[in-house]
């Protein structure tokens, strides 16, 4: 199991989104705790590629394409509110708690 401190994610480029603001923070563990998974399960592939070569107390930006993350879909809320838009770019500023 991996435990990051901080995960910090925001959009940099866009499909036809026009109200989602570029480079804004849609999910930080500095207010809701550490994001906890197990590589392979519950995290994008991004996520699970990057760990896997961090060592505990690392810090690492993490840039991402679209495919390697939420891609053509996005990830919205079960309401149907966009969290981030189909084809987004994103930042991830992870530190490895443990592993």
């Amino acid at each position: 199991k991996i435990q990051c401190k901080k995960v910090v994610m925001a959009a940099k480029r866009l499909s036809k989104q026009e109200d989602y603001i570029v480079g804004s923070e849609f999910d930080s563990s500095a207010t809701r705790g550490p994001f906890k998974f197990q590589v392979g399960k519950k995290a994008i592939s991004a996520m699970t590629l990057a760990v896997k070569n961090m060592k505990v107390g690392e810090r690492a930006e993490i840039i991402t394409r679209a495919d390697y993350a939420y891609g053509k879909d996005g990830l919205r809320k079960s309401n149907g509110d966009v969290i981030v838009p189909p084809f987004a770019t994103l930042c991830f500023d992870v530190t490895l708690l443990k592993c």
